[in-house]
């Protein structure tokens, strides 16, 4: 990651999120070639997943919006909800499925098809305010589209989905006070927070990327294309093995 400011000084397009992007894209990439470098990680990951090779770079970009009309080009929809996210059924039980409209939080069966007919990595990128954190940077209005759309992007990889996410954060002190106010949060606990934009602060993208375990898991699916979750845990896991399961606690 040491050398992410010289490529992205080398690009022509200086952007917040593109440098969110870079730094996503090169902790999968170099992560990968190293795996792939170490002979026993190498064989490892040949032997479980025959067909896999590294992803090739530069990864795809595609905005929410496209996002959304590339869902409805392709007959891609969604179970509809009332109000209170409930699913609405038809006569027969079944969930009724709609398109997919400005606003929707893509659902992750929806993200995963598109990224498995794509079949490639793809940066989703720019997602609807109201759908996000209150703390990411929103972008500015270039009149292309409505709405108030934020500096965010996910990162989706075939046959897993979403990876890994990123943001930037706000680094105005009253956007950042209207947002606690708009979500009803108490700033007070978060002063410190507060204060770094109070005293003045630089754009950046946070504390750190958005790897968890679900995440590396999610990596580790897509090297090596698992049958089953139990393939990684010494113990394999069952609700019907055991003679007292979790039905009986």
């Amino acid at each position: 990651m040491d050398h992410i400011e010289t490529i992205v000084r080398a690009h022509k397009h200086q952007t917040q999120r593109k440098t969110v992007i870079y730094s996503l894209k090169l902790q999968i990439c170099e992560t990968v070639d190293k795996l792939m470098q170490s002979g026993s990680s190498a064989a490892l990951i040949k032997q479980l997943n025959p067909s896999f090779t590294p992803p090739t770079r530069p990864f795809k970009r595609l905005s929410y919006v496209d996002a959304i009309a590339w869902l409805n080009e392709h007959g891609i929809e969604h179970e509809a909800e009332d109000a209170d996210g409930n699913v609405i059924t038809d006569a027969e039980g079944k969930p009724r499925m709609v398109p997919h409209a400005i606003g929707d939080d893509i659902a992750e069966k929806a993200e995963r098809q598109m990224t498995d007919i794509i079949g490639t990595p793809i940066f989703l990128h720019s997602f609807p305010a109201e759908l996000k954190a209150f703390y990411m940077k929103k972008k500015a209005n270039d009149g292309s589209h409505s709405g108030v759309y934020t500096e965010s992007c996910d990162l989706l990889m075939p046959g897993v989905g979403e990876i890994v996410g990123g943001s930037m954060r706000i680094s105005d002190i009253d956007q950042l006070l209207a947002a606690y106010k708009r979500e009803g949060i108490d700033p007070a606990p978060y002063y410190w927070f507060t204060d770094q934009r109070k005293y003045g602060t630089c754009e950046h993208g946070g504390y750190g990327l958005g790897v968890e375990v679900r995440s590396l898991l999610a990596f580790l699916f897509f090297c090596t294309s698992p049958a089953d979750t139990n393939d990684y845990v010494p113990f394999s896991f069952s609700f019907t093995f055991a003679p007292h399961s979790y039905t009986h606690l």
